[in-house]
């Protein structure tokens, strides 16, 4: 045979393994993580009655749920959600509430029609290493594929992100990869036709969260396990990583480790995603334009992309009963839009909104009820009466829009 028509015929053949064998959509609906408002979305809650079969997943503290016991502190307004579910709670009133179920497609469906409605372009589905095997799997397996049938539907991205709170061996690494593997065999999260999965050139977007917190330490080596196995995995990576780390992340300290293995991670990822709920407050504004401004140049120097984190406010008093109600409070937005100002002034090409749906720790931004309500025992957060149940949605529709200019 021609030596130059064998050569051709070897590259063919070689080219067609590896095209066989790469797992990825090589043509993604969405294909560019810039200038783009992403959030972030737990979808952990269940009902008693709904067919996770949990009982009150998340909404109860150590799975009591009563008329004095929860374990959350932002009520969400409820009016425009198809099914909901008669909760323990009784108000002042003597009426009893109702509250929705993540379970449900239809509470999905509305959550993504919210995304499309305020320009948010998607969401990072978080996926908990430490729930990977127990008994809210199947639940969690099916918000995603829900999710993902919803961003087809609204044209809203969705990406995977793995919160790594707890890993600590080579097992729970290959734990969080093998994961990856079914979710990419089993549910072709990236390969579906026209999927709506988060890419950016051709390449996953995969979230890895939190490297590197003193007070929650993770095994870094492990982790570089998983990292090296989503970007350099012949099947299933060739994905971009955005790595979660603590907010002191660059000095290492406060609430970073020490370990300058961290920065030897993050010099490794596409994505730094410094994580600020908590550590962001009214006195401390000054400084943490500095500290995301020196970030972005640390960032700049190595090539990486900078992902800033803003949340509206924070509380988790009814799930941690010394926390005061409200510890971070929302003042009317003021807070989220001073942390907007700071996005525009660092010139971040993206933002990830925290959370969605987190109502355990007050920080959620979807639509919030304006009337509460509270029992002797229990309180939740008041929501601002000068502003709208969306109010926190317009804001991100606002910043989508500067972002895309």
């Amino acid at each position: 045979m021609n030596k130059i028509l064998y050569v051709v015929l070897l590259v063919f053949f070689a080219f067609g393994r590896y095209v066989s064998q790469y797992k990825h959509s090589i043509k993604p609906q969405f294909n560019s993580f810039t200038s783009k408002v992403m959030t972030g979305y737990q979808g952990w809650f269940t009902a008693e009655g709904d067919s996770a079969k949990l009982g009150w997943h998340r909404y109860a503290k150590d799975w009591v749920f009563t008329n004095k016991v929860s374990a959350f502190d932002a009520w969400p307004e409820t009016k425009e959600y198809k099914k909901l579910y008669k909760t323990p709670i009784i108000d002042s009133k003597g009426n009893s509430t109702f509250l929705f179920s993540s379970n449900d497609a239809s509470t999905l469906d509305l959550h993504m029609k919210w995304m499309k409605d305020y320009n948010i372009d998607g969401a990072f589905i978080q996926r908990f290493f430490l729930a990977l095997n127990d008994a809210t799997r199947d639940h969690q397996l099916k918000v995603l594929k829900n999710m993902m049938k919803s961003g087809r539907k609204y044209k809203r991205s969705v990406s995977v992100m793995y919160d790594i709170s707890g890993l600590r061996t080579e097992t729970d690494a290959e734990n969080v990869i093998n994961d990856w593997k079914y979710l990419v065999d089993q549910l072709k999260i990236t390969s579906q036709n026209d999927t709506p999965y988060l890419f950016h050139e051709r390449k996953p977007i995969v979230g890895i969260i939190i490297a590197g917190l003193k007070d929650s330490p993770s095994n870094l080596q492990a982790i570089k396990k998983i990292i090296d196995f989503f970007k350099t995995d012949k099947n299933y990576g060739n994905c971009s990583i955005v790595l979660g780390v603590p907010f002191y992340w660059r000095t290492l300290n406060n609430d970073s480790t020490s370990n300058i293995l961290l920065h030897d991670l993050a010099k490794t990822c596409n994505y730094i995603m410094p994580w600020s709920v908590g550590r962001i407050r009214y006195d401390n504004l000054s400084e943490v334009l500095n500290i995301m401004q020196e970030d972005k140049k640390w960032c700049d120097k190595y090539k990486i992309n900078y992902l800033p984190v803003i949340y509206p406010g924070f509380s988790w008093h009814n799930a941690v009963s010394s926390a005061p109600l409200n510890e971070i409070p929302r003042n009317n937005g003021e807070l989220y839009k001073k942390q907007i100002k700071i996005i525009e002034k660092i010139k971040s090409n993206n933002v990830f909104a925290a959370m969605f749906d987190e109502i355990n720790e007050g920080t959620a931004i979807f639509k919030l009820s304006k009337k509460p309500p509270s029992t002797a025992d229990m309180r939740f957060i008041s929501y601002e009466s000068e502003i709208s149940e969306d109010y926190y949605l317009q804001l991100l529709q606002k910043l989508s829009e500067y972002l895309k200019k």
